[in-house]
This record gives structure tokens, C-alpha cells and sequence, in this order.
């Protein structure tokens, strides 16, 4: 399964996920700490090492289906993947509160991000009594077909909007949050817009594994395992979403928007009811083609997610 995975094994003429790279673990950690000062952080030495691809089955699927991991606990990307993690937390935050506002005056909800159960419950709720058809959908291996070109700039505009929105200049970062200023302070880490998006591109750019004695490069998508990849997955998404739901309600598309109230999407799990096959209807329209979209519902009243 790893050595089709990283194209050891051709199985198909797809563009391959992972590339074999003719180099040396630590030439490409040395090249890290380097690109670390760049950014004015320190990169720990217990932490010169690259991440190790791995897989586990997914038992519950029917053909099973396998899940790649980077185990990325410690290695050179850990630091920035979590500034990075952190600061997004922060970016995403910022979206919600810009989609509250739009919700409170126009009634439609273009944020249909969701962190836990509890507020899956709250979207139920506001349709209980009304409920006529539910469906999900699941973005089949969603992490390794995002391509890096429109993720950067799908990136750079999240994070454009978000320091715009709040109107400040710097994100600062202590040990475990986030949060937004407008002064520098030495005893906190701080980035401004174009930093955080030179660090997501650099990320981005220096996703190697190691299978083996080998390393190979990541050419499509983002590690799972890596800390702030939910983030990026998530915010990726999202802008597709709010860019298509924004259109909808610029050009008063109301019949199309009301199908589309009682979203809710968990990273790659999407659930909508009340949405009378619209969805089925539109997704090409909302998602990039490289994305793929399906249902493993058998009916439309009882589903699980």
C-alpha cells in the first residue's frame, strides 16, 4: 500500500501524489534550519528529522479504503505547522464573525464550518419540525487532491481577507493561542499578513516523508498528521463555499440560497437537509474539479454523520 502510494509500484498514469527525491535527510533538514531564520524562528535540534508516511485501513468502508498519515510529532515542520495552526484558528474566527453579520441581515448562512456535535444539533433544531430530506456528503481523500497551486491562493486570500476584516496588523503568538494587534512586543512572536502567507506557501513547498530508506516530496494535497492541516483543509473548502453562497446573494438567487440554509460540513463530511438534490445539482459549481464529491446514503430520511 506505501509503495503504491508514493508510486513506487505504478499502478496508474495519474499525476503521483509523492516524488521520489534524490537527496539526503539531512540536506533537506539543514536547508530547514536555514529557512527557519528567515522567519526569525528557532527550529529545536530534537527536531532535524523528517516525518514517516504510514497507513491504517478504513475497516468500515466497503471496499476498505486506506488513510495516509505523516507522523509529524517531531520533525522540522512541527514549529511552523503549529504557529501556523494557531494562527488560523485565529483567521477562521474572523470568517465566522464576518458570516454572523451576513447571517443577521440577509438570513443565509455562509459559514458552514462546524467544530463539534453540538452545533451539528443546533442546525437540526432549526429544522426539526420541518425536515423533509437530509443527505451527506464525503470528500474522498480530500488531503492528497488539493492541488498546491489553488490551495496557496485560496490561502492568501483567506488570510488577506481576515487581517482586512479585523482591520489589524499583526498576529501574535504565545505557546498555545493566537490573537490579533496592531503593536510589536518582543517577548511574543508576531507576523504580519504576508509573513503568515509566505510561511503557508513555505509549508506548503516542504512536505517530504520517509518510506523506507527514501524521501519523497508531496506534489498534491497536504499531510494528515502535520498540525495545521484540518485548518487548511477546512479554510480551503470554506472559500469555495463563501465565494459561490456570496454570488448567490449578490445576483438574488433566494430559491437556490434557501436550499442551501442548513449546511453543515466537519473538515471532508458535508450534511444538508432540506436540500431536495440541489446539492447534487451544484457541487461542480461550488467545488474545484480535482475534488470528489460522494453520497453513501440509501435513502434520503435517515443518514449518518
Amino acid at each position: 500500500m506505501l509503495l503504491k502510494e508514493v508510486n513506487i509500484l505504478e499502478t496508474d498514469n495519474k499525476a503521483p501524489t509523492y516524488q521520489f527525491v534524490d537527496k539526503k535527510v539531512s540536506d533537506i533538514t539543514e536547508q530547514h534550519v536555514q529557512d527557519y531564520r528567515d522567519f526569525n524562528i528557532n527550529l529545536d535540534s530534537s527536531l532535524l528529522k523528517l516525518p514517516i508516511l504510514f497507513w491504517i485501513p478504513k475497516m468500515h468502508k466497503h471496499p476498505s479504503k486506506q488513510r495516509f498519515i505523516a507522523a509529524s510529532s517531531a520533525c522540522t515542520t512541527k514549529t511552523i505547522s503549529a504557529q501556523i495552526g494557531r494562527c488560523l484558528r485565529l483567521i477562521l474566527k474572523a470568517h465566522k464573525i464576518y458570516c454572523e453579520r451576513i447571517k443577521n441581515y440577509s438570513g443565509f448562512n455562509l459559514m458552514w464550518i462546524v467544530e463539534n456535535s453540538v452545533e451539528v444539533h443546533k442546525v437540526l433544531k432549526g429544522c426539526d419540525k420541518n425536515a423533509r430530506n437530509m443527505v451527506t456528503y464525503d470528500f474522498s481523500t480530500l488531503y492528497t487532491s488539493i492541488p498546491h497551486k489553488k490551495l496557496k491562493q485560496e490561502m492568501s486570500w483567506v488570510i488577506n481577507q481576515a487581517f482586512s476584516g479585523m482591520n489589524k496588523k499583526l498576529i501574535k503568538l504565545t505557546k498555545s493561542s493566537a490573537y490579533w494587534s496592531n503593536k510589536k512586543e518582543e517577548k511574543n512572536f508576531s507576523v504580519d499578513c504576508k509573513t503568515l502567507i509566505r510561511m503557508v506557501d513555505w509549508l506548503i513547498d516542504n512536505t517530504f516523508v520517509v518510506v523506507g530508506d527514501k524521501v519523497f516530496q508531496q506534489k498534491i494535497g497536504i499531510p494528515m498528521g502535520t498540525d495545521c492541516a484540518p485548518f487548511l483543509a477546512n479554510l480551503f473548502l470554506f472559500t469555495y463555499e463563501f465565494k459561490w453562497m456570496y454570488k448567490m446573494l449578490k445576483d438574488k438567487k433566494f430559491e437556490v440560497l434557501n436550499h442551501f440554509r442548513h449546511c453543515c460540513r466537519y473538515i471532508d463530511d458535508l450534511l444538508c437537509v432540506n436540500n431536495d438534490s440541489f446539492f447534487e445539482k451544484y457541487k461542480k459549481s461550488i467545488y474545484p474539479p480535482e475534488l470528489d464529491l460522494t453520497t453513501e446514503d440509501k435513502n434520503d430520511k435517515k443518514v449518518h454523520f
